[in-house]
């Protein structure tokens, strides 16, 4: 009963934050912070992220004073290099595919850091590790209906990519998709958001930087390359499992409670990682 408890009061909370922080926001703000930072967004994207989803972040760590919470939050700073060394070799092919399709270059380093940078770092700890990660590991959600949450409203926050119905609803589909992929490296990789933070970095930045078209739903020869820095993801999970990592998503953890998340747990799930 406790962890329902805690659950119900963690996806209140996300709601709130989702719809309703955002009133609060105002928008007196946004001319502050927009004229400080010369209206590159620089200071305004982290500030409104901050604001809207701290309370989330607040709970998350506050429900679980028994863990740390840079644990709580994925942030470990261990493995940090090696899963950015990790993302550099998974998104190599991908890179040098946009480069050969690509008729432009966006070499814009503020739309960088605020497309890329930012959307990694936030999207990553808020909807994988404070989200998800919470439900699935201290909550005793199972994998599918934690990441199904999580994903579904990490996709429904991509619908403005479709310029149609059609291809509003692909975007929303595939970045569901893309949000369980993500939440499965999470989970893979010792519950530490650095590999799919890495990942979410270097493949917006590949998309914004060689001005790929079709927005979140992509184009045939393009989801090729970007299917590249997928598989070659998976491939280095199953490596890490092959040199004796134990596996976290099994058919036990899909729609089950898993087991409660203690330190002994932690500690073998980041065994070899």
């Amino acid at each position: 009963m406790k962890h329902t408890i805690k659950a119900l009061l963690l996806i209140t909370t996300f709601i709130f934050c989702h719809y309703m922080m955002k009133e609060f926001w105002g928008d007196n703000w946004v001319s502050v912070l927009s004229d400080l930072d010369q209206q590159s967004a620089l200071l305004l994207f982290p500030a409104k992220y901050l604001f809207i989803y701290g309370p989330l972040l607040v709970v998350a760590t506050l429900s679980f004073k028994h863990e740390s919470w840079y644990n709580v939050l994925g942030v470990d700073i261990e493995g940090f290099q090696r899963y950015l060394l990790a993302a550099v070799v998974c998104c190599t092919p991908m890179v040098i595919g946009y480069a050969y399709l690509s008729n432009a270059l966006n070499l814009s380093i503020t739309g960088i850091i605020t497309g890329s940078i930012y959307a990694g770092v936030f999207e990553e700890i808020i909807f994988r590790a404070a989200l998800f990660g919470v439900l699935f590991r201290f909550c005793r959600w199972g994998f599918i209906p934690a990441a199904l949450i999580s994903s579904t409203i990490f996709g429904l926050g991509h619908i403005y990519q479709g310029h149609d119905a059609i291809s509003a609803v692909m975007a929303v589909a595939i970045t569901t998709i893309a949000g369980t992929w993500f939440a499965w490296l999470f989970c893979e990789c010792g519950y530490r958001i650095w590999f799919p933070l890495w990942m979410h970095i270097f493949m917006n930045a590949a998309y914004g930087i060689f001005s790929m078209s079709g927005g979140a739903a992509g184009d045939l020869k393009g989801n090729f390359f970007k299917a590249t820095a997928i598989i070659l993801s998976i491939l280095y999970v199953n490596l890490l499992i092959r040199r004796g990592k134990p596996r976290q998503i099994t058919l036990s953890t899909l729609f089950k409670k898993c087991p409660g998340f203690s330190s002994q747990h932690y500690k073998l799930a980041t065994q070899n990682t």
